[in-house]
């Protein structure tokens, strides 16, 4: 909608997790670094964590562009109310593997493919998402798929994803089996205040634009205040702010005017809800 007004090719701060727009801070690079070293020399279990909207699902898609076309990725999204046997059904899918009608015969469909693919010379990952809603039943159903192995392969690379409650669930003693199999391990942090100016600049760049042209000098401190350097905040911030922005034909934003819309959004998100005040 104000694109052209910015002098954009397109959005800026789309939320969709496009690799193009990830910005490496130190601590992005490292895991992004990490995930493409475990996948391609086949580590088994890695973990990547970080709080909501730091970067995960970015991180790890740039990863998958970054892997050997000799794999082959599963990737589970849907992680809330399920079963072993709907866990295995899902990863079954993803590999293209028939239905089956126990646990048993599916571990066995997974182990007979997963063989196949070693054979044929292509390496299999299996990534879950917001893996912190699986609880420990499933989390050592998951420790169980990484005991499909050969004497010197790990047949099945296993990502989990999630916020930093999973580190937490894996730290219980009914799990230490699984916490000792993560062979790779990266806590992906908020962005740090002089971070925060690159991340902005990269994203409008990408996009097309003049950073210059988009807001004026001293705006990442703005930026930063509101989101304390999470990156899914700045994003919201800066789209909202260059909405209005264009309403009101004014280029380069003024910082006085993020910071504006900086209180609006900060009160409007801790604002009780109607079921609250009705509580």
């Amino acid at each position: 909608m104000y694109e052209s007004f910015f002098g954009l090719r397109e959005p800026a701060f789309n939320l969709a997790p496009d690799p193009r727009f990830l910005w490496l801070s130190d601590t992005h690079e490292e895991g992004l670094a990490a995930l493409v070293y475990g996948i391609t020399r086949r580590k088994g279990f890695m973990l990547l964590t970080g709080e909501v909207g730091t970067g995960k699902t970015t991180l790890l898609r740039a990863a998958l562009d970054q892997i050997p076309t000799d794999t082959d990725v599963a990737l589970v999204l849907n992680t809330s109310d399920l079963s072993p046997l709907d866990l295995l059904r899902l990863v079954a899918n993803e590999f293209r593997l028939p239905d089956c009608e126990s646990k048993v015969d599916y571990v066995i469909e997974l182990n007979r493919f997963l063989l196949a693919q070693l054979e044929a010379g292509q390496n299999t990952v299996l990534i879950i998402d917001e893996a912190q809603n699986l609880d420990a039943r499933l989390l050592e159903e998951v420790r169980l798929l990484s005991n499909l192995e050969t004497d010197t392969e790990k047949l099945l690379q296993i990502v989990l994803t999630g916020q930093p409650e999973l580190r937490e669930k894996l730290a219980a003693q009914e799990l230490r089996q699984l916490r000792q199999r993560v062979a790779i391990e990266h806590h992906i942090l908020q962005l740090q205040p002089d971070e925060v100016g690159a991340y902005l600049r990269h994203r409008i760049e990408v996009a097309g634009g003049d950073y210059d042209e988009v807001f004026q000098a001293g705006a990442e401190t703005a930026f930063y205040d509101y989101s304390g350097g999470c990156p899914r905040l700045i994003s919201l911030l800066a789209d909202r702010v260059m909405l209005s922005a264009f309403a009101k034909e004014l280029k380069p934003i003024p910082v006085a005017m993020i910071e504006k819309k900086a209180k609006q959004m900060a009160e409007a998100r801790l604002a009780p809800t109607a079921e609250q005040r009705d509580g």
